[in-house]
């Protein structure tokens, strides 16, 4: 078991719904249904399947490198990891469908850009971090799609699928129709927020085997916030953001960057691998952030599923931490 627990890297498993989640309230204007829980169980799924993946492409690499990792060391073979990885993608592509035929796409994307990142982008640099983001960003925009489309299961269950061209034909006139809804537009806003962050901690982690590394990339998380922060003051307007959750919330966001960073900054800097944990511990407060956005004329406004939802993905910060000490992260 803690060998699958490894290869999943348990700690980042409690990163993930918060994407969906986020991207569904704002969508929905803070209200839950069921469609929420199968975007969430899909983000999972192709996450999970994402980070066993990893592993398959590096597996000659981390047996030179990181030989006590699961798939080297032999603790998980490689064929019953391979198992895994297929039948998670199909399950998160499942719940993606019963999420709704605009979700189903997303799920769809979300699946290509693992798979491009894993065996293509990845060894390259900038292109690999804009792919890591643009994934992080289906994630969201896959809850947004949810929220913003049909009911949930959206095919009868008396119905059956004889060919795929309707379901990319109902999922792509169903998008296209979302596209534009001033809420998806927020949605793909917030995307737009965690990819740009997901992409700079991304190129960091790139140094993570090396004992030394520029000073530049060290600040780019940190940017990538305050970058966000000015985007939220402009869809919020000028008023009295600190009064508000969502703003403060991205403030202490920012100073948790600030207070990682600083670490980095040290002369010799702190060891990488730690300090990428603690950026990617970060992401559940900018998620929290995002489902208490406040009212504004769109119609996106707080209520007692969005605050609920905020109040777990912060209780999700302290479990990640202890996690990360028994677990790595990257």
């Amino acid at each position: 078991m803690k060998a699958w627990l490894q290869l999943f890297r348990v700690p980042n498993l409690f990163t993930v719904p918060g994407d969906p989640l986020a991207g569904f309230l704002i969508a929905t204007g803070g209200r839950f249904d069921v469609r929420a829980l199968c975007a969430v169980l899909a983000s999972l799924a192709i996450y999970a399947a994402g980070l066993a993946m990893n592993d398959l492409a590096d597996f000659t690499e981390d047996t030179r490198d990181r030989p006590k990792r699961p798939l080297p060391s032999g603790a998980i073979p490689r064929g019953t990891a391979w198992f895994a990885t297929v039948n998670l993608t199909l399950l998160g592509l499942v719940f993606s469908y019963l999420a709704g035929p605009a979700a189903l796409l997303m799920g769809i994307g979300t699946v290509l850009g693992v798979v491009l990142y894993n065996f293509l982008t990845k060894k390259i640099p900038v292109l690999g971090a804009l792919n890591m983001g643009v994934c992080r960003g289906f994630s969201l925009l896959l809850g947004a799609a949810a929220g913003t489309g049909p009911d949930a299961l959206w095919l009868s269950v008396t119905d059956s699928i004889s060919t795929v061209q309707p379901i990319f034909g109902i999922g792509l006139t169903s998008l296209a129709t979302l596209i534009g809804q001033t809420r998806f537009t927020h949605g793909l806003f917030a995307a737009g927020l965690v990819a740009l962050y997901i992409m700079m901690v991304t190129n960091l982690a790139r140094y993570e085997t090396r004992s030394s590394y520029p000073r530049f990339p060290r600040f780019l998380p940190v940017g990538a916030l305050l970058l966000g922060n000015l985007g939220l003051k402009f869809l919020l307007g000028s008023g009295p953001l600190l009064r508000d959750q969502a703003p403060t919330l991205w403030l202490v966001a920012i100073i948790l960057a600030a207070m990682n960073t600083s670490e980095l900054m040290r002369e010799p800097p702190a060891p990488l691998p730690p300090r990428i944990g603690g950026f990617i511990r970060i992401l559940p407060v900018m998620q929290a952030a995002l489902c208490v956005l406040p009212s504004v004329p769109t119609a996106l406004h707080k209520t007692p599923a969005s605050l609920l939802a905020a109040l777990a993905l912060l209780a999700c910060v302290p479990i990640h931490a202890w996690l990360g000490k028994k677990f790595y992260a990257s």
